[in-house]
């Protein structure tokens, strides 16, 4: 009984040291869990799977943006990731009007933040004479003709005169959409209801949407439209890349394309060029974005910028983080959050193009500081400049004069091509500080692994050529395993000392007197 009383006595006071000497350390460690867009979750999960290097844990499930919102607006997760904010009026594939989720999110307060810049591209697989073609050319209408169903062969003259240096083959075009509500699905709709809205319209007829139809995260669907329809990036990505697949083409972030080396379409521009979606016409095309005061963006400007190198659908994905600290959600949390937000505005962007994506550009990130500043608990913002990121740094540099970029000692390369031989800017640290860079990051370049390096204690199921650490389910519960861990330590550490002699004690034989 002694024993056992000193046991807890022991425990307590270890307990209590624990709590005197590192409360800082248990409050920093907080995880967070956060769920949404799937065209940013090429670049969400390698910065999570970096910062877990040095013990931070964001969970992240890419469930679309539509259901990440939900997720947000029902208090399940503490951050949401999309690329449109939350919507007023949205449509079901069958036309059905769902619920007005701005009202729904005001009881949880929130800002927007930018995430990560990108383009949304026309992957496909086609073959002609048996041989893969990789220089398709599309302009803005051609491609709305053929995700509205209107042109349903790669040789019909609409595809022909687009692209007069080759022959077209006489396959059937298979479009594959989103069967879920994406951000993505979102992002092609706006950019044809703006740029091409009769073959718009005439799509939202055919759905019984009635004419001039909202932009929508749901794409709209009719009998015998031929489309496939596939849920999430990696579900469209796949199913274009599968080899029984000729003739299919979908809409989906460019990162996932280059994933598994297949060509994307080029678009035609405002100039009358056909541009790729590279980090450097992406990043020329945003430079006609306006913002709005809630962070939000208006995207005109970047579908019609006339500069020769500018990506027509190009955008940027919202983080959307609480500004309360209404449950699930705690100080500790926001800390945590904040720290992960300032590593992926900074350091992490500089992984962005290797990735398929843009950095963010200067004002951008002044933005998301400004937002984080919102977050209850959150640590205070990293001086401007020293924010690592390549755009601020001067390593990615697009100005209205210059059609390339030039990194220190690389090579100059032609507008629209991505840099050879990418690698990690200089001024890495490897202390995790906010937009700080961490060792040992694992990034993909043409599809090849660089610098690959396991992650202690990381599960999940990979996304090829990029690092993953564990996802959330939408359900999540109490907040955080911190202090969890912390006590599994202090009872380890009590076994290890009392243990032995109780066992001793137990196995020695009694001695009659």
């Amino acid at each position: 009984m002694r024993r056992i009383k000193k046991l807890v006595v022991a425990t307590a006071t270890l307990m209590t040291s624990l709590a005197i000497v590192s409360p800082s350390a248990v409050l920093a460690d907080a995880p967070v869990d956060g769920a949404g867009s799937t065209w940013s979750q090429i670049a969400v999960d390698q910065w999570r799977a970096d910062v877990a290097r040095q013990g931070l844990v964001v969970n992240y499930q890419g469930v679309g943006s539509t259901a990440g919102r939900v997720a947000y607006y029902q208090a399940q997760v503490d951050f949401a990731v999309s690329e449109i904010p939350f919507q007023s009026a949205q449509y079901d594939r069958q036309g059905n009007l769902l619920a007005d989720e701005t009202q729904l999110a005001a009881s949880r307060p929130y800002a927007y933040l930018p995430v990560v810049a990108g383009g949304t591209a026309f992957m496909y697989n086609l073959k002609a004479n048996g041989q893969r073609i990789t220089d398709l050319r599309l302009s803005p209408q051609t491609a709305a003709k053929i995700f509205t169903g209107q042109i349903t062969m790669w040789n019909d003259p609409l595809v022909v005169a687009d692209n007069p240096q080759r022959v077209m083959p006489a396959t059937r075009i298979k479009p594959v959409v989103r069967s879920d509500g994406s951000g993505t699905t979102a992002q092609i709709t706006a950019f044809m209801a703006e740029e091409t809205p009769n073959d718009w319209n005439q799509l939202c007829q055919k759905a019984n949407l009635g004419s001039s139809c909202p932009v929508t995260s749901l794409y709209p669907d009719f009998p015998n439209s031929g489309f496939a329809a596939q849920q999430f990036s990696d579900g469209v990505a796949n199913f274009v890349a599968a080899q029984y697949n000729d003739g299919a083409i979908t809409y989906v972030e460019y990162g996932y394309a280059k994933e598994r080396g297949f060509p994307v379409a080029s678009v035609k521009n405002a100039s009358g060029n056909y541009a790729q979606p590279t980090a450097v016409n992406v990043s020329v095309a945003l430079q006609g974005a306006r913002i709005n005061p809630d962070g939000t963006q208006i995207l005109q400007g970047v579908y019609r910028n006339a500069d020769a190198r500018a990506y027509p659908i190009s955008s940027y994905s919202y983080m959307i983080v609480p500004t309360t600290e209404a449950a699930p959600f705690s100080a500790a949390k926001g800390k945590s959050l904040s720290d992960y937000i300032f590593y992926f505005l900074c350091a992490g962007q500089q992984k962005s193009e290797q990735l398929g994506y843009a950095p963010l550009p200067k004002n951008l990130v002044e933005a998301a500081f400004a937002a984080v500043a919102q977050i209850p608990g959150a640590s205070p913002a990293p001086a401007i400049s020293s924010c690592s990121n390549p755009t601020i740094t001067g390593d990615f540099l697009v100005t209205k004069t210059t059609a390339t970029t030039v990194a220190p000692g690389a090579t100059t390369v032609a507008p629209g091509a991505s840099k050879p031989g990418a690698t990690t800017a200089p001024g890495v640290t490897t202390t995790l500080v906010p937009g700080s860079e961490v060792p040992g990051s694992e990034v993909t370049v043409d599809g090849e692994i660089v610098e690959a390096a396991p992650v202690d204690g990381v599960t999940g199921i990979a996304t090829p050529g990029v690092a993953m650490a564990t996802s959330v389910e939408i359900d999540t519960q109490g907040n955080g395993t911190s202090v969890l861990v912390y006590l599994l330590i202090a009872l380890l550490i009590l076994g290890i000392v009392f243990a032995p002699p109780i066992v001793a004690g137990r196995l020695r034989p009694s001695v009659k007197q």
